[in-house]
């Protein structure tokens, strides 16, 4: 191979170069292909994202999270319920109610979001519409204890202590460890004049707050 003059060699070079940059080019075009993820995997990323999120307690985050996937999937009832369940536990009503509300015309299968749905409600004194959500609830879940103690609590807002009775003794079937229905029980039987039951029951609570302690 012969010598060079500077004319050849700046060719040479400048060859090299721009083949080069076609390699990086190439390799570079290949490697975004790779990271172009699909839909699906995308929303399993945003969902774990904000289920990580939300039991770490930044909800701010997880909400963020969620609704990247409802921009893709509105009517995706999954993520909608637990956004809807952060709402509810960031005292958010109005987005809780419209929430959980979407979740149930999607899905009537879910007993959680018609739980959350009545708590709602309970919250904002509609114990109409939170009886009703409540035994939609039960209906779909039988052994709901939480269920049945908001109905308890429903009833005794309506001064109705045989129905709250009814509704608490539910509740420490499902949920023998359930202090406060123990404690609401004292009340409405107290409110009875069944004094004996009443403090049968107050015992039985101080009893089970002791075991925790």
């Amino acid at each position: 191979m012969g010598f060079m003059d500077n004319s050849d060699l700046q060719f040479f070079v400048k060859a090299v170069s721009i083949n080069a940059k076609r390699l990086v080019n190439k390799s570079i075009d290949a490697y975004n292909s790779l990271l172009q993820i699909d839909p699906e995997s995308t929303k399993e990323i945003h969902e774990e994202l904000g289920d990580d999120l939300e039991k770490k307690g930044n909800y701010d985050g997880a909400i963020k999270a969620y609704k990247k996937i409802i921009l893709a999937e509105p009517d995706n009832a999954g993520v909608l319920f637990k956004l809807g369940r952060i709402y509810t536990r960031l005292g958010q009503s109005s987005d809780a109610l419209e929430t959980l509300r979407k979740v149930t015309l999607l899905d009537e299968n879910i007993p959680e979001a018609f739980y959350l749905l009545g708590s709602v409600h309970f919250s904002n004194d509609n114990n109409a519409d939170a009886l009703d959500a409540l035994n939609r609830a039960i209906a779909l879940n039988p052994a709901y204890a939480d269920a049945y103690y908001k109905v308890g609590l429903i009833a005794d807002a309506r001064n109705d202590p045989d129905a709250a009775i009814k509704a608490y003794l539910k509740t420490i079937d499902f949920k023998p460890d359930f202090i406060k229905a123990y404690q609401s029980l004292g009340f409405a039987y107290e409110a009875k004049g069944m004094r004996d039951e009443a403090v049968r029951y107050f015992k039985k609570s101080l009893e089970l707050e002791h075991k925790k302690s």
